[in-house]
């Protein structure tokens, strides 16, 4: 299917539209994020560039790790997104925050300024990952870390098989509408080696998704119907119906749900 004049569009919800969502994917994926931020060598009165900043959940949590001696400037092109960011950060009573709207692949910002640059599911929504990497990589300092994480959304599934299946299969299926590869995490260590960091390095993990979060993959469904019936990937029944499945088997406690298989990589900018 060749890309048409969606290429590129982001499919999701943004802003308070998104918020629950968001809040939901912080709590899967940070324990292991934070981690990695950790082994990576984040520390106390560092500064961060936090690209794809969305609520600014992931930048609450760099700004709380780095102190008061350290300052976090959260990206992200939607006025939506860093409205919310801003009052989160605010309402953490942290003053070591900056929020900037911009593109990521082309960000305005000084170049050599950062001591580690950082994204959370942000390439998998672009056309040319590449170029954002390149643009994290102009940022950092000479012997500054990058750390990018992403997820295959292809990936996630219930076991038993079940209606929470059709979030692989319908995201599987749109990407190529809008020229995106929303699997594309799988070649994110060969991209970060490839945008000049011949030494990275990679943490694959696949999280469960329990409790309220249990209904993640239905709430991303929920704010990308829309896109699937406009792709004409479902008709609007098919996607009423999907989503009234998905919610009951949401609610069965017998079924495993695991979210999108996880990729970490980091690496040292060496000159």
């Amino acid at each position: 299917m060749q890309p048409d004049a969606n290429l590129g569009q982001y499919s999701l919800a943004t802003g308070e539209a998104a918020a629950r969502r968001l809040h939901s994917l912080h709590r899967v994926c940070s324990p292991v994020g934070r981690r990695v931020l950790q082994r990576a060598g984040l520390a106390p009165g560092m500064t961060v560039a936090d690209f794809g900043c969305g609520v600014g959940e992931t930048t609450r949590m760099i700004a709380e790790m780095v102190g008061p001696a350290g300052h976090v400037t959260g990206l992200d092109m939607s006025r939506a997104q860093l409205t919310q960011a801003e009052s989160l950060c605010r309402a953490a009573g942290l003053a070591n925050t900056t929020f900037v709207e911009a593109n990521a692949t082309d960000t305005g910002l000084p170049r050599g300024s950062f001591d580690l640059v950082y994204c959370r599911f942000l390439l998998l929504h672009l056309v040319d990952p590449p170029a954002c990497l390149r643009e994290m990589r102009a940022l950092l300092r000479p012997g500054g870390m990058l750390v990018v994480e992403d997820g295959d959304l292809t990936a996630a599934h219930s076991i038993p098989r079940s209606s929470l299946n059709a979030f692989a299969d319908l995201f599987g299926r749109l990407g190529p509408t809008r020229g995106l590869d929303y699997a594309m995490a799988n070649n994110l260590f060969h991209l970060v080696k490839a945008a000049g960091f011949p030494d990275a390095d990679v943490e694959v993990h696949h999280p469960v998704v329990r409790g309220e979060d249990r209904f993640l993959l239905k709430w991303t469904v929920d704010e990308a119907a829309d896109a699937f019936v406009g792709a004409g990937l479902i008709t609007a029944d098919q996607m009423q119906s999907t989503r009234a499945e998905m919610h009951r088997d949401s609610e069965n406690l017998d079924l495993l749900i695991l979210g999108p298989k996880m990729f970490l990589v980091w690496a040292r900018k060496s000159d």
